[in-house]
């Protein structure tokens, strides 16, 4: 007898419970190709970590100027690219013109020094020196003077042609910053969106989670720069009390290498300070050399922690350990990127406190 055309088809039947062994096996394959997709993908990003972390610090730290931008322009992508275009002419073109001077300054040094030692000034002015005299006359004994200045001027030019292979790495990593600096800036409600989807937080963790990064990121790049103002003054005020030439040039140049982590304005006062004792100015060197080391580097080493950990509420011990250690793991973004693992290592430790059940009462 055949079913009435109309009938339903029988339904399949349901699958058998799986036992609690099968869905574990599962569960640890899935969790097995997840994390191995997880490291894939970190490898294939790995090349962009630096440009991804520093456009993601300057979408945070330009986000208030992008929205009066974005709150009077009807298109994301056009307020996107203006706010790219400010930031671009806030930092790209003064590193451009610092760039040139600073390399005419380090070729007028080295002009200087081989002068100074060709023409035998130096040799009469540190001769005339009780302490420095012998010092200065075993060192020529011992060392070609000539042959040294030959290999300095040699070291200039491949330091010059290495500038400009890092010149052309160092813009690669610029466009790349700046392209995704862009689609951080005009999708930046939907990428929070979807990383808030990712993670396995309550709305009110996540929200403290994400307070807390932007306070660390706005932190650390706050602090630092009122510490390259300041280190660039002092060092700067101290140039031209010592009458030396382009004193507030060489102001901005420590102001502006004090952002490099473990270099900063040493690679100008050490160098001013050994021109000076070559000079017979025994006086100024040594004065220059204690306030650069004393005054200049006491506010990178002091007053940079000491202004983020009292912001973010960190004590200076881990602050100063993870700033150290994030320069040494990711490089120079590394002085945003280890603040913001701490406190989201941090934060993430609180979340784990707070959901763990209150101790009973005694009694209760």
């Amino acid at each position: 007898m055949r079913a009435p055309p109309d009938a339903a088809p029988p339904r399949p039947a349901a699958p058998p419970p799986r036992s609690w062994v099968r869905r574990s096996l599962d569960d640890f394959a899935l969790m097995g190709f997840t994390l191995v997709a997880l490291v894939l993908c970190f490898l294939i990003a790995r090349p962009f970590v630096t440009s991804l972390a520093w456009a993601a610090a300057l979408a945070v730290v330009c986000w208030p100027l992008h929205r009066r931008i974005a709150g009077r322009m009807r298109w994301p992508g056009a307020a996107a690219a203006c706010s790219l275009a400010v930031v671009a002419a806030l930092l790209v073109v003064p590193s451009v013109l610092l760039v040139p001077g600073l390399v005419d300054e380090a070729l007028g040094g080295y002009r200087l020094v081989r002068t100074g030692i060709e023409s035998g000034a130096w040799n009469a002015a540190l001769a005339r020196h009780p302490l420095l005299g012998p010092a200065w006359e075993a060192l020529r004994q011992r060392l070609d003077l000539g042959d040294v200045l030959q290999q300095a001027g040699a070291l200039l030019t491949a330091l010059g042609s290495l500038a400009v292979r890092w010149s052309f790495v160092g813009t690669v990593e610029l466009a790349l910053t700046a392209f995704f600096l862009f689609y951080f800036l005009r999708d930046h409600a939907t990428l929070l969106a979807g990383l808030r989807a990712l993670l396995p937080l309550a709305p009110a963790e996540a929200d403290r989670l994400f307070a807390t990064v932007h306070d660390t990121v706005l932190a650390t790049v706050y602090g630092k720069v009122l510490v390259a103002v300041v280190q660039g003054l002092l060092g700067g005020l101290m140039f031209w009390w010592l009458d030396l030439p382009a004193a507030w040039f060489w102001a901005v140049v420590m102001g502006v290498l004090s952002v490099i982590p473990l270099l900063g304005p040493p690679l100008v006062w050490v160098p001013a300070a050994l021109l000076l004792l070559l000079d017979g100015q025994w006086a100024q060197a040594l004065l220059l050399l204690g306030w650069g080391a004393a005054v200049v580097g006491l506010a990178d080493n002091v007053l940079y922690p000491f202004v983020v950990g009292r912001h973010l509420h960190l004590h200076t011990v881990p602050l100063l350990v993870a700033l150290i250690g994030g320069v040494v793991v990711f490089g120079a973004v590394g002085f945003f990127l280890g603040p913001v693992v701490l406190a989201t290592t941090l934060a993430l430790l609180q979340v784990w406190q707070g959901r763990r059940p209150s101790a009973p009462t005694p009694g209760g």
